[in-house]
């Protein structure tokens, strides 16, 4: 749907704009499309034979994990000012993680966002040793040190052990938490008890479903997707394209889970984890970290260490975690420009504490870098429209000689010294920064449930009562009787449609984006203004 908009508005204004400086009324504007095609990835390798060598399992070696029947079902609590996790004593899986600052829906009826949405056994932070014949996996009773764990604001970092023991391997894991941050820290070790070497594969796994979907706005909706930052790319695969398991290998740096507002993410510490599999397992993502071809010793001992996030995806968290952990946020073709505006909205919250005024600010500063280009393109507009009597002439008395026409066309350009694409090039270098600022506001979650004033409650959800997208066509129906225009009727009945559709195009958008639509068109309103008077 997105890619979709975005094609639409973007050609709807080359063309309108072309259509008035260029080409005459008979002539037809025409657009190209681009069909791409995606690569498919082929399923994992054969298995590891040789420590020296790292090679992927074939999908088939690797044996989901038996079901266990749960004798106590009483969970481990972990609570902080941010965040509840209940942890399972069956492998020390994560059961439960709800988000004490972000409910659901607005208002009374508002619950926690539960993160996790998976069913036992399959859990994330799921473990095991992938051998040639038997997996050994967390999947059996742990004793833990403690039944809770509850951290305060200023308290140190807490620890939660769960250890047990399958198949003559002591499996531990050991988390720490913070108080003040959703993330975390496991150490997850091997100790091989008994007198045989053993030779896997170390694999850690994410596990979770989508979102519920009967809520999804029909904009800006983000896809399940398993998320890989390997070296400094990010390799992102939705959900519902993966048909056959798919391997990423190379420098994994994290993999997780993405959804629109909030993200499962997790980093290991050493760089022996080098592929991560990712499966659909009847609509459940599963993302499988792998460290291949390992060797533990009888008497041994292998550890693990990785850091979690768990959690929304704001930016300033994401950063203080580091990894280039923002870049799980995919702000889309315009990346590089809506970060700094996302940072700049971030910047004059600390200061507003509203992100309504923020979008209001940063209107305005747009408006200012772009007032001259905009000047540019008002006065060139209104210099064609001097010249439309003369080219009005030319079509007559060359209508049957089109070669003579454009020849003389361009000559009446030089002698009056319009440059036809002089006004419509200014308005197509704004329109990256549009895009830019679409993404930036529809997929961030500081604006999800922020408010504004009066019946603006949620900058992230459309306006109730569709005022703002209202006054926002009028706003663009001004703009258009303002707009000096090339004479040509059929086109001017074209423009006049716009206001009707751009409206009915954003009764549903975000009323974040709409402000800023609607206050972008009131000051280019007044500037259009200045300029007519200052060119009259």
């Amino acid at each position: 749907m997105e890619k979709r908009l975005i094609v639409f508005i973007a050609l709807t204004f080359i063309v309108l704009l072309l259509y008035n400086q260029i080409f005459p009324p008979a002539k037809k504007p025409t657009a190209n499309k681009k069909q791409t095609t995606e690569s498919v990835k082929k399923a994992a390798k054969p298995a590891a034979v040789a420590p020296e060598k790292s090679v992927a399992k074939p999908a088939s070696s690797v044996k989901p994990a038996p079901v266990v029947t749960l004798k106590d079902t009483k969970p481990v609590m972990v609570e902080t000012p941010l965040f509840v996790a209940l942890f399972s004593r069956y492998g020390g899986r994560l059961v439960s993680w709800k988000l004490k600052k972000f409910k659901d829906v607005m208002g009374p009826k508002g619950k926690p966002v539960e993160l996790i949405r998976a069913a036992f056994p399959n859990l994330p932070f799921k473990t095991a040793l992938l051998q040639k014949n038997t997996d050994i996996t967390d999947d059996a009773p742990m004793k833990t040190d403690r039944e809770t764990l509850v951290l305060h604001p200023g308290d140190s970092p807490g620890t939660l052990t769960f250890s047990g023991e399958r198949d003559g391997v002591r499996i531990t894991k050991r988390y720490t938490f913070y108080p003040d941050t959703y993330s975390a820290d496991l150490d997850w070790t091997l100790e091989n008890t008994t007198e045989q070497k053993l030779v896997g594969d170390a694999a850690i796994s994410l596990i979770n479903k989508p979102p519920d979907k009967k809520k999804k706005s029909g904009y800006g909706h983000h896809e399940y997707s398993a998320d890989i930052l390997k070296g400094s790319s990010v390799v992102r695969e939705e959900l519902k394209k993966i048909e056959k398991p798919i391997p990423v290998e190379g420098k994994i740096r994290w993999a997780s889970l993405n959804e629109k507002f909030f993200v499962t993410l997790l980093a290991p510490k050493s760089a022996v984890f080098s592929q991560v599999i990712l499966y659909n397992k009847s609509k459940t993502l599963d993302a499988v970290m792998e460290a291949n071809a390992l060797v533990i010793d009888p008497a041994t001992t292998q550890h693990f260490k990785f850091r979690i996030y768990n959690g929304p995806k704001l930016l300033a968290n994401l950063r203080k975690f580091g990894e280039d952990a923002p870049k799980v946020i995919d702000y889309g073709w315009f990346g590089i420009i809506a970060r700094p505006l996302m940072r700049f909205l971030i910047f004059t919250n600390q200061y507003t504490h509203n992100y309504g005024i923020d979008i209001i600010l940063l209107t305005i500063l747009i408006k200012i870098v772009f007032w001259p280009l905009t000047h540019k393109s008002y006065k060139s507009m209104s210099d064609m429209q001097k010249v439309q009597p003369l080219m009005k002439k030319l079509r007559e008395k060359y209508k049957d000689d089109k070669e003579r026409l454009n020849k003389e066309i361009m000559a009446l350009y030089k002698q009056h010294k319009v440059n036809p694409l002089g006004g419509c090039l200014p308005m197509v270098l704004q329109i990256p920064v549009f895009f830019a600022l679409y993404k930036a506001l529809l997929d961030s979650v500081e604006l999800r449930h922020a408010p504004f004033m009066w019946w603006i409650q949620d900058l992230s959800a459309k306006d109730p009562y569709y005022i703002t997208p209202i006054i926002m066509g009028l706003t663009m129906l001004i703009q258009q009787k303002m707009t000096p225009t090339t004479g040509d009727p059929k086109m001017a009945k074209m423009m006049l449609l716009m206001p009707v559709v751009f409206t009915f195009m954003f009764l549903n958008f975000p009323s974040g984006l709409v402000i800023y639509w609607l206050l972008n068109n009131v000051l280019s309103i007044g500037q259009q203004y200045y300029t007519n008077r200052k060119l009259a």
